[in-house]
């Protein structure tokens, strides 16, 4: 059966966890109440309801900002082993909901043991930062000819080539991070040009309010919340990491995971949605994106994450992005089961 969709939920294709079981439900707006009927949810706005998919479709449902939700759902999702997760309005984590689960001991014990050897973790990270810094450039390269400055593109796409073979190079965890750094702040200053004037942004900032950084920061949401997912079916400790230095309460090794798809499925997404002109300066309403902007972004995301994955070497064909997020996670964990498999960012194409 289809499932209905209105303007703050959503509920779209993405990757679920091993086996593809279904997609994540998303509610957005503190008037919404989220209940269930039989073996349905069912999402309400203004004591209606807009929009309903059986349990069986669903991977995970996320909810955004004070949505309502009965306990009723809480046990059905905990029943069904589906995660509930929880974001602030403007996508920051909050908080994930699911039943206890026995972890891969094996591959977390190897985790903690190779994240404490300096060698491994620079290596580990060191791969992250090279695949992040050329997924950068090949966005560049798809969309310098739409830039007000195409030459100035094409030299920041020249300077992390050269940044992302010195990645490779580096022999310690800071010198890498600043390469990391030094590529950031290329990148982002051409991607100025590739933003329609009138946005208001002039610099990646995490706390900026205008709606290209809000954007950002509510697609990034989305990918952690996909990498973390990845992250949990493969058996790993989301918050044990490489290139991050971990922290309490946060998912640093989805941080790193993030690095390498921030430009395929985060950047292009939010370019996308300016181009098109779904996103406007007209979509932030008290410092924060309006509904409308937020459901758009979900479906624009997730529709990316189903794309068909093109990368380096090839990826077999009908293979999405979603599936190939969740083989990355596996990657990393054959790689720390047996370090003679190196591990090997997704490159894009």
């Amino acid at each position: 059966m289809g499932v209905q969709r209105w303007p703050g939920v959503s509920a779209v294709s993405a990757a679920g966890c091993g086996v593809l079981r279904g997609k994540p439900f998303h509610v957005a707006g503190a008037d919404c109440v989220l209940t269930r009927r039989g073996g349905r949810l069912v999402a309400f706005r203004d004591g209606q309801p807009r929009a309903s998919a059986p349990l069986s479709m669903v991977s995970e449902v996320v909810l955004t900002g004070p949505v309502s939700v009965t306990t009723a759902v809480m046990h059905l999702l905990l029943r069904n082993g589906v995660p509930l997760i929880l974001l602030s309005g403007t996508g920051r984590p909050l908080g994930r909901m699911e039943p206890p689960s026995a972890p891969h001991i094996q591959a977390r014990t190897r985790q903690l043991d190779l994240h404490r050897d300096p060698a491994t973790r620079l290596a580990v990270a060191a791969r992250i930062v090279s695949g992040k810094i050329h997924n950068q450039g090949v966005l560049l390269r798809r969309r310098a000819r739409r830039s007000l400055d195409p030459d100035a593109v094409w030299t920041v796409v020249n300077r992390l080539a050269k940044l992302e073979e010195t990645a490779g190079s580096v022999t310690t965890l800071p010198a890498l991070l600043g390469v990391e750094g030094a590529a950031a702040g290329a990148y982002f200053g051409v991607i100025r040009g590739l933003v329609v004037p009138g946005h208001g942004f002039s610099t990646r900032d995490r706390a900026g309010r205008d709606v290209v950084n809000q954007l950002l920061n509510y697609c990034s949401a989305l990918l952690r919340e996909t990498v973390v997912s990845a992250l949990l079916c493969a058996g790993l400790d989301p918050f044990l990491s490489f290139l991050h230095t971990p922290a309490r309460g946060r998912l640093t090794l989805a941080f790193d995971l993030m690095e390498e798809w921030r430009p395929v499925l985060l950047e292009s997404t939010v370019l996308a949605l300016l181009g098109l002109g779904t996103a406007t300066a007209a979509d932030i309403e008290d410092g924060r994106l309006t509904r409308p902007v937020v459901a758009a972004a979900i479906n624009r995301f997730q529709t990316r994450l189903a794309a068909p994955a093109r990368g380096w070497p090839a990826v077999a064909g009908g293979v999405t992005y979603g599936e190939v997020v969740r083989r990355q996670s596996l990657r990393l964990r054959a790689h720390l089961l047996d370090p003679a498999s190196a591990y090997e960012p997704f490159r894009w194409r």
